[in-house]
């Protein structure tokens, strides 16, 4: 009997658990959030150390792969550390002005921006069925916005920004499918803490308590370093449609944990609204899995 490929039998297993906690640790951003913004720390502050953090993590790590970004050309480097940093700073701010559900459900419209952005920069052409399914997805966007007050929807437009960078990010990253993993995220919080200096000097303070700066390693290690590397682990060892499917757990799981920690409770407007977008972007992975395998049997 032959070795299994990713994703079957009890090869899998210790992979899929794997994805089960990054969801759980990543889903951890919205209660830590809250906690720094209550705290003192502004939104600007934290997306800001949480790249610097970043740094001193996976400059180490990523340092021996430097030499795989040759040949990538300019374009997309670039363009992946302007995605990160878009993707954090948003989300952040968006967290510390909104309810964490809002936050962390607009930026899984990210598959809406991938839809709309892979035919001009990577010359793929989405199908049909996909649109179909973010039609679905951007219908949950629609109920949450109209089920909001006025005075929210700054905060639930940076919100969609956040999907916006998420999805510019995955664009990039595709682009940078040769490179090393742990090198392209090097790259991206190096560069995104050089652009926020000047965001913070500006409209923000270095300044940290030491409390602040205790949460802060808590969101750069626990929520932020630790997850990525397993999931990077967890690859290895599961199909990718499969990791992406499971993963959305951090959708459902932020609101709880910050609910069971902070005590915020998930808008009326989020709970119709949530749901559509996520079953448009599980409906979008599945399809797009379906035709894969369809494609590798003809």
């Amino acid at each position: 009997m032959g070795p299994q490929p990713a994703g079957t039998g009890a090869r899998s297993w210790p992979g899929l658990a794997a994805l089960v906690a990054c969801a759980i640790l990543w889903s951890l951003n919205g209660p830590l959030i809250k906690l720094l913004h209550e705290a003192g720390a502004s939104g600007i502050s934290i997306a800001f150390y949480r790249s610097c953090f970043g740094v001193l993590i996976f400059v180490p790590l990523g340092w021996r792969g430097w030499h795989t970004l040759r040949g990538t050309g300019i374009g997309w480097p670039i363009g992946s550390v302007l995605a990160f940093t878009v993707m954090t700073l948003a989300f952040v701010v968006a967290t510390t002005r909104t309810a964490a559900a809002n936050a962390i459900i607009l930026q899984y419209t990210s598959p809406v921006w991938v839809f709309l952005l892979s035919p001009l920069l990577l010359h793929e052409r989405p199908h049909r069925t996909d649109a179909l399914m973010l039609a679905l997805a951007m219908a949950g966007v629609g109920v949450i916005f109209l089920g909001h007050r006025t005075g929210d929807v700054p905060a639930l437009v940076i919100g969609l920004i956040a999907g916006l960078g998420y999805g510019s990010l995955t664009v990039a990253l595709r682009g940078l499918r040769r490179a090393n993993p742990s090198t392209v995220v090097a790259l991206n919080t190096v560069g995104s803490t050089v652009l926020l200096v000047p965001v913070v000097a500006i409209w923000a303070t270095f300044d940290l308590t030491r409390h602040q700066f205790l949460l802060l390693v808590l969101l750069s290690v626990v929520q932020f370093a630790l997850p990525y590397l397993l999931f990077s682990w967890a690859l290895q060892r599961v199909e990718a449609h499969q990791a992406a499917l499971i993963v959305l757990l951090e959708a459902v799981l932020n609101p709880l944990q910050t609910f069971l920690i902070v005590g915020e409770r998930v808008p009326t407007a989020t709970l119709i609204g949530g749901p559509l977008i996520l079953l448009g972007v599980a409906g979008g992975l599945w399809l797009r899995w379906r035709r894969q395998q369809a494609t590798n049997t003809a």
